[in-house]
């Protein structure tokens, strides 16, 4: 069958589609291993104490005890490799050019080859920094995996009661926070939309010889519509959503689900505990 007009494919010459690199972030993965029963207050104070533990204390040691801890926590979820984003290739290019130019930063040890002065402090401050960084993004995905969404807010709401005894406006950050959290995958389905759209769009005949100018400009025209397009579907669900809660009586407040901690809860925030303070001492 051959494509409408207007558009075209974008497979491979082999005539086989070519799955595209997608970014899916908040997917609750089906299950019932131990770490998709514990509390969701519980873990989002798993990751806080890592998170904490990183920027206390950056070495290595405390980014392999981190790395166990995640490590850890994925075999008892049995996540799948499958759930893993697919990053695009420029994301990688761009990312290993950020190590390179770590050599010219003249962090100590400096070694000098061939003529210049190559930082191998600094390279090894990028890739540890990086490598924590990744890491507590993955305890983020492990959070969101094995977590429902409708439980982050109340199990936030719940961790924050220090903060009402302080007439903090605790309830309202809270709704706030349950919001963007529902809101979140409802935007990203429509930026991918906006995505699928633009590469339906027909192509214009590569030319014999195009500058580098030429390209740059269309790339930055191309993002630039790509943008104003998605804030203006942002906008445009931001005002629907507000209009609905405004017809169903306005924001307000309501605990949700009575869950909390029990004794499961207690033994993995105990243990990773542990683990954060044999780090800290030795």
């Amino acid at each position: 069958m051959k494509p409408a007009a207007g558009f075209e494919r974008a497979d491979a010459p082999s005539g086989r589609a070519r799955r595209k690199p997608e970014l899916v972030i908040l997917r609750l993965l089906p299950g019932t291993s131990p770490l998709h029963r514990l509390w969701a207050g519980t873990k989002l104070l798993i990751v806080m104490l890592l998170a904490v533990l990183v920027s206390v204390q950056p070495t290595w040691p405390t980014l392999l005890a981190v790395t166990v801890v995640i490590g850890a926590g994925l075999i008892v979820a049995r996540v799948p490799l499958g759930a893993f984003p697919r990053l695009p290739r420029w994301f990688w290019v761009l990312f290993a050019v950020g190590g390179l130019l770590t050599l010219r930063s003249g962090t100590p040890p400096v070694e000098r080859v061939g003529g210049f002065e190559l930082s191998l402090g600094g390279v090894e401050e990028w890739a540890l920094f990086a490598a924590l960084g990744i890491v507590l993004i993955v305890a983020a995905l492990l959070v969101a995996w094995t977590t429902p969404l409708g439980e982050v807010a109340p199990a936030l709401g719940r961790l924050a009661t220090p903060l009402r005894w302080l007439r903090l406006p605790v309830d309202e950050w809270v709704v706030a926070v349950g919001l963007a959290i529902r809101c979140l995958p409802l935007l990203l389905d429509e930026i991918r939309t906006l995505v699928a759209v633009r590469r339906l769009r027909r192509r214009p005949a590569p030319a014999s010889r195009v500058s580098l100018r030429h390209a740059f400009a269309h790339t930055a025209r191309e993002g630039r519509d790509l943008l104003t397009t998605a804030i203006v579907v942002a906008l445009r669900r931001a005002r629907d959503l507000a209009e609905a809660i405004e017809a169903r009586g306005g924001v307000a407040w309501t605990p949700g689900s009575k869950a909390g901690p029990g004794p499961a809860d207690v033994l993995a925030f105990a243990i990773v505990a542990a683990v954060a303070a044999v780090t800290l001492i030795a």
